[in-house]
Formats: structure tokens, sequence, C-alpha cells
């Protein structure tokens, strides 16, 4: 019941959370229409059902809940194609020297050959540093899948990017919080 107050002035929750809503959407859609229309459909859902949210959780938490399923429901309903992501924006942003630059590309292709629900999970974990319960409470999975699935799909990202098993990943490093 903690959170509960988060959702009384919706307009201030729709304005700190509208970044990350929309860069998950994006995350998952790759599509800036799409993303948007997903993001639109479950603020407008949120609104409607907040009287139902218990407040267990941070709101943030369960809104992020619902835009993963909305867009996991585009990809599923119309556009299965939709495989890539580019969480780490333009490589060649001002600032950002070669090797980085290399990095957020590599990591780009890499996320395109994950399949939505891994890309979603990566995406709350590393971009939102949710834990396995919140993630796999948007999921609509249990904890331990949410474990094997973080896994498989950083094991598959590895491999994608040509990396050792023991190079990490610098998916902190391009974090969106």
């Amino acid at each position: 019941m903690a959170f509960r107050t988060e959702l009384e002035d919706f307009g201030s929750f729709y304005e700190r959370t509208y970044a990350a809503a929309y860069r998950t959407a994006w995350a998952i859609l790759r599509d800036r229409g799409a993303a948007a229309d997903a993001v639109q459909e479950a603020y407008l859902s949120a609104y409607r059902e907040r009287e139902r949210f218990r407040g267990e959780a941070p709101a943030r938490s369960w809104l992020l809940r619902i835009v993963v399923n909305r867009a996991l429901a585009e990809v599923r309903r119309s556009h299965p194609h939709l495989l890539a992501l580019d969480v780490a924006g333009d490589p060649a942003a001002p600032g950002d020297d070669v090797a980085r630059a290399t990095d957020h590309a590599s990591l780009d292709a890499a996320m395109g050959a994950l399949d939505p629900r891994s890309r979603a999970a990566v995406v709350l974990r590393y971009y939102h540093d949710l834990d396995h319960a919140a993630i796999a409470a948007a999921l609509g999975t249990n904890a331990n899948n949410v474990g094997v699935i973080l896994h498989r799909a950083l094991e598959r990202l590895q491999r994608e990017m040509g990396r050792p098993d023991d190079m990490t990943i610098p998916l902190q490093e391009v974090r969106h919080g």
C-alpha cells in the first residue's frame, strides 16, 4: 500500500515516467510510431486501472509491466519482424570514443538477435534495474524463469558480439534509467 500515493497526481506520474516508458517500448519494438502507440495505450490502461493498483511495488514498475505487455502484444499481433533494438542511441554521437561507439553498435546488433521477450527481460534488468520478481511480474512468469531467460540472453549476446566468455558486455554503460 506504500506506493498507492504515486498515482494520486497522474499528470505528475506521467511526466516522471514517460521517458522510461517510451524507451522501454522503443527497445522492444524499434519503431517510433508503434512505441508511442504502445506507451499511449499503456498510460490509458494505467489511468483506467489506477484504483486497482495495490501499491505493493513502485507504480513505475507496475507501469513498465503494462508497457512491456503492450509492446509484446504489438509484436505478436502485427510486427513479428521487429526484432532489432537500438538502446545505445546514435553510436556516432558527440563525446563517444571509437571503442564505445563500436561497443554500442555491436550491442545493438546482438540485441537484434534476441527474441522480444528476452529483449524485454534484458531491458528491464539492465536499463531499468528491476529485480527478478518485478521482471517476472512484467513477463507473466516466475523469478527463477527470469534468471534462465537472462542467462540465456546474456550467453546469446556474448556469442553474437564475438566476445570471450570472460569478457563482459557493456550493458551498464548504456543504461537509460
